[in-house]
């Protein structure tokens, strides 16, 4: 499926899959294979619930914004959406969210959609680089896992590649910002530790093959995001000269 590029989009291609589940299923069972995690994994599903209530609200700001509306008309569909999502119990029955998810409440969001792509200028990331971007970040981590660095700098790696992979999976959810929120977070850090990224570079042959896989591969994805948002890149340095692993 195609991961809209506006707010009330994705919330609403969520919720329709939820909508599709049967009613006596649990509500953990329901968002655990909306979102594609374990349904073990509780943390997890409460992550992703509290995306989509941001993008609830992100939604609702974003409306609000609009001229030449009737705000309340629009805003209607989230009087049902906000009762279900103040009514999370992961071991309940799915009934009564279900419910809630009613005829006039989902074709409201397609039409919050409608109106909301017609103001955005963000395009979609396609699914083929979605999973090779996460396929990297798994042999990335394993590199890190294995590889003797500073722990100081090992756990904030370690940290970065999670994060990401984090905004990959919920990417679904909370769309290219999500993204570009994290890639702005590993790039800052970075900056912060580029004394210790340099003397790892420069005293261990593999944490510089690290890096050089690394560095190219967050650039890269930069790329993504600056391409998704038609947003021309910036002719700054790269991120390899402002850490000092480049000339000139």
């Amino acid at each position: 499926m195609e991961v809209k590029s506006d707010p009330a989009g994705r919330l609403c291609d969520l919720l329709q899959e939820a909508r599709r589940k049967n009613e006596s299923t649990k509500f953990r069972t329901v968002w655990a294979a909306v979102f594609k995690v374990d349904e073990s994994d509780t943390g997890a599903i409460l992550r992703m619930l509290s995306d989509m209530i941001q993008v609830s609200y992100k939604t609702q700001d974003r409306i609000r914004e609009l001229e030449n509306i009737d705000h309340d008309l629009f805003l209607k569909p989230f009087d049902n959406i906000e009762k279900l999502f103040s009514q999370i119990n992961l071991e309940g029955s799915w009934q009564t969210g279900r419910r809630l998810l009613d005829e006039s409440t989902i074709y409201g969001l397609q039409f919050c959609s409608d109106r909301l792509s017609r103001e955005a200028s963000v395009s979609t990331v396609n699914h083929e680089e979605i999973e090779r971007i996460q396929k990297v970040l798994s042999e990335l981590t394993e590199t890190v896992l294995s590889l003797d660095f500073e722990p100081n700098l090992k756990s904030l790696l370690i940290r970065n590649l999670e994060g990401l992979r984090q905004a990959i999976i919920a990417y679904r959810i909370r769309g290219i910002e999500g993204i570009e929120a994290e890639l702005e977070a590993s790039f800052g850090s970075l900056a912060l530790k580029r004394d210790m990224v340099k003397n790892a570079v420069e005293k261990d042959s593999a944490k510089k093959g690290f890096f050089s896989k690394y560095i190219p591969f967050l650039e890269g994805i930069n790329k993504t995001v600056t391409t998704a948002k038609n947003l021309d890149e910036a002719s700054g340095n790269s991120i390899s000269r402002i850490l000092g692993l480049e000339s000139g």
